[in-house]
């Protein structure tokens, strides 16, 4: 039995996968903590679906990048649940799990998730979702520079980039597309080669953050603050 975990964003998701089908799906935005939600989440989900946590052979996770906090409380889970069962942990970065739902388009896929501070995650996909601009954290004039022309944009910044689509000859990916959904982890290995973590290297397994943290950044500008004033 497989399950798959995101918590790479303020909503979160569980999934379900018995190796031939989809058995359950769950999206939650409740603006709780996930610490809060995803224990529960995952256990009424085995529950509803008559299982029992031994049953789990495979774990899937969504390692970032995104939220600071939700990455580290998601991750940590899958550890958790892996070290104890001793199961694998396939990982998937949050923005190719973006880029999946939009590849019946055709086309390029620039796939965009707000990083706060005025900048988003971002990564430029081809029509078969090869990689052409790696995942990196830039602000949305930055982006705006790329080859863009005939792109569907999609993520949950995928709105932001709207006023500029006419102007720059690309599409938003309509807003049911822009939801972060577990269950499409169970299908990225078609696309995209995943990170394997076994019992042996779990520890190896970390998020994906592209930047400091919001309180890092502060932190040391306030350091360089009053070294400046010192000097």
């Amino acid at each position: 039995m497989k399950v798959a975990i995101d918590s790479s964003q303020t909503s979160g998701s569980i999934a379900i996968h018995d190796g031939a089908r989809l058995l359950y799906s769950a999206y939650f935005d409740i603006r709780i903590t996930h610490s809060e939600t995803l224990m529960p989440t995952l256990d009424r989900a085995l529950s509803y679906c008559n299982l029992k946590p031994k049953d789990i052979s495979e774990l899937y996770v969504c390692s970032g990048p995104g939220s600071f906090t939700g990455l580290r409380i998601g991750i940590a889970t899958a550890k958790g649940i892996a070290y104890a069962l001793a199961i694998p942990v396939y990982s998937y970065n949050s923005l190719q799990m973006a880029a999946l739902a939009c590849l019946p388009y055709q086309g390029k896929i620039l796939s965009v998730i707000d990083a706060k501070m005025k900048e988003c995650y971002a990564a430029l996909y081809d029509e078969s979702l090869k990689e052409i601009t790696a995942p990196c954290v830039l602000s949305a004039s930055d982006i705006l520079s790329w080859p863009l022309q005939g792109s569907i944009v999609c993520g949950n910044a995928a709105s932001s980039f709207a006023p500029y689509a006419e102007q720059s000859g690309f599409r938003i990916a309509p807003s049911w597309h822009n939801i972060s959904r577990a269950d499409m982890l169970f299908y990225m290995a078609e696309h995209f080669e995943p990170t394997v973590h076994k019992a042996g290297d779990l520890a190896d397994l970390q998020p994906l953050y592209l930047r400091e943290s919001t309180a890092q950044i502060k932190a040391s500008k306030l350091r360089n603050s009053r070294k400046q004033e010192n000097q």
